[in-house]
């Protein structure tokens, strides 16, 4: 990776709005994101659709938005030509959420997803708006793509957020996000450092909060509270036709599906703790999710 730093060398090129990227903290509701976004005329929001670890052989973050940027003329191509598109799916569609809402017999809650093509039945205008979601990979790059790319970031309650790292089979439960690392040597580097997997969990948490607090703007950064409250009218901020979205979601914050021991573990640590998780969400939004309080 050579790239990583010289990120805000992206280039001048004029953003095109109808592209979006769609970022956020892994377990945040990105995948839900995209599923509401579906939901609307001219809209199509794919699912971790490209192969983000060869953006690590871009030489600078220019050439990294350049790259973005053809991925989106071959996806448009693909869909207005031959009504399909490259994502990950279930069933053929993006879901509102990509693993089991139960765990198995090994206590996690294993993927439904699976990469490959989906059928896009709507119209698709050359106006239409096309999302890319990929949370942690750009994330990691966020000082090039912003200057190239509208970006919209989703994020969480941070002890729900850990509850959910550590009730799917992923290596956010053990403090890493090999998509990011591959892409940003310093964090790489600063995981890497930490032996502890719950204090490298907070690290990793506080390092996606202050990327966004750092190069996003505030109306840019979502909180999937806010998405669920507003049953998906929130994300009028990105497409305007949300606004008139009303689908009857769930909370899952609320929703007992995490192993409470750990919930009670983390959440000591995380009241104890200084990050930037604290720019968006309160120490009391936290200790009102705790069991026994």
């Amino acid at each position: 990776m050579t790239f990583f730093s010289a990120l805000s060398s992206s280039g001048t090129a004029a953003i095109d709005p109808r592209n979006v990227l769609l970022t956020g903290i892994p377990r945040s509701g990105t995948t839900l994101t995209c599923h509401l976004l579906n939901r609307l005329p001219d809209v199509v929001a794919l699912h971790e659709p490209m192969n983000v670890a060869a953006l690590a052989l871009c030489p600078d973050g220019a050439a990294v938005c350049d790259q973005i940027a053809n991925y989106f003329r071959r996806m448009r191509r693909m869909i207005r030509w031959r009504g399909v598109a490259v994502s990950k799916h279930a069933g053929g569609v993006v879901p509102d959420n990509p693993v089991t809402t139960e765990p198995d017999a090994t206590g996690q809650r294993p993927l439904i997803v699976t990469p490959g093509t989906i059928r896009i039945d709507k119209p698709f205008s050359a106006q239409g708006v096309l999302a890319i979601k990929h949370p942690a990979a750009f994330t990691a790059i966020l000082a090039a793509l912003r200057a190239r790319f509208r970006i919209y970031a989703i994020v969480r309650n941070p002890i729900a957020t850990l509850g959910s790292w550590n009730s799917v089979p992923f290596q956010h439960r053990q403090g890493h996000a090999p998509a990011a690392e591959r892409l940003n040597g310093p964090l790489r580097r600063a995981l890497a450092s930490i032996d502890d997997d719950d204090d490298r969990q907070l690290f990793l948490l506080s390092w996606f909060f202050q990327q966004y607090q750092q190069y996003l703007a505030a109306e840019c950064v979502i909180r999937y509270e806010d998405l669920v409250a507003s049953h998906g009218a929130a994300l009028a901020v990105i497409h305007p036709g949300a606004a008139h979205l009303n689908v009857a979601l769930e909370d899952r914050n609320v929703k007992n599906v995490y192993d409470l021991s750990t919930i009670q573990r983390l959440g000591k640590k995380l009241l104890g703790s200084e990050g930037s998780y604290w720019q968006y969400y309160s120490r009391a939004s936290v200790a009102a999710m705790l069991p026994n309080r």
